[in-house]
């Protein structure tokens, strides 16, 4: 496995981060402005870098994301504040000091099976990367319950992907990289599950012998994952989305 790229400047941090989003654009993974990401800034344990809530995903460049405080106050000015993505980020960042990088979307597949009374289904290869390293999180207004984040923070615990009920998804990672494969396979995960359930009422499930080395292999001790296709990944931007570094 290639060596996990970690931003060694903010301006690196920017762009990984920057790269995340226009991912998550060409990956159908948006929700108009309304889901985030975030990274650390190397070097600094004051503030952290998201999106204002009045951009697209495909309109965010490096030099467009905002510096947050961990306080909460938008220290980018003209800029919009998602308050929501501030509980849940500032919390998880303070919570997990491994992670640099975290993930929230309300992407269709992921909504629907975070409504599901049984969870993610070890139906597919791709559930098998993530189930080793999933929490739940009980629905709850994060702009309205006091402590929210820190209850979703303590909810995650030591894992890297979340199933936030009737919500959406979560995934964190050391590197960009590592954020993008969790989610990935989170959200592959998702929509086969969607598509089989939607098709048969008994699916066939991967027997336990069967899924442990898929659990290995999606297994945090074995990353950090993703670094054989992050330069893949960056690659595909520069063809179709060029100027998201800048």
């Amino acid at each position: 496995m290639s060596a996990p790229v970690l931003p060694r400047t903010e301006l690196e941090a920017r762009q990984q981060l920057s790269a995340l989003y226009r991912l998550c654009h060409l990956y159908g993974w948006t929700d108009l402005t309304s889901t985030h990401i975030s990274t650390r800034i190397p070097g600094r344990d004051d503030a952290y870098l998201m999106n204002a809530h009045d951009e697209l995903f495909d309109e965010i460049t490096a030099s467009s994301l905002c510096e947050i405080g961990f306080d909460g106050q938008m220290r980018t000015p003209g800029r919009v504040l998602n308050q929501a993505g501030h509980e849940i980020h500032s919390a998880v960042l303070k919570a997990r000091p491994e992670v640099n990088f975290v993930l929230h979307s309300h992407t269709r597949a992921g909504v629907a099976v975070s409504a599901m009374p049984q969870g993610l289904l070890p139906i597919s290869q791709h559930s098998g990367f993530v189930l080793g390293s999933l929490a739940t999180h009980p629905f709850q207004d994060s702009t309205a319950v006091a402590d929210e984040g820190a209850a979703l923070a303590a909810d995650l615990g030591a894992n890297y992907t979340m199933l936030l009920q009737n919500h959406g998804l979560l995934a964190v990672g050391r590197t960009a990289a590592e954020v993008f494969m969790y989610h990935y396979h989170l959200e592959a995960s998702c929509k086969i599950q969607a598509d089989v359930l939607g098709a048969v009422q008994n699916p066939i499930l991967i027997p336990d012998a069967a899924l442990d080395p898929l659990l290995a292999w999606g297994a945090p001790e074995n990353g950090p994952h993703g670094g054989h296709v992050w330069p893949a990944l960056l690659r595909r931007l520069e063809r179709e989305q060029p100027g998201y570094d800048q």
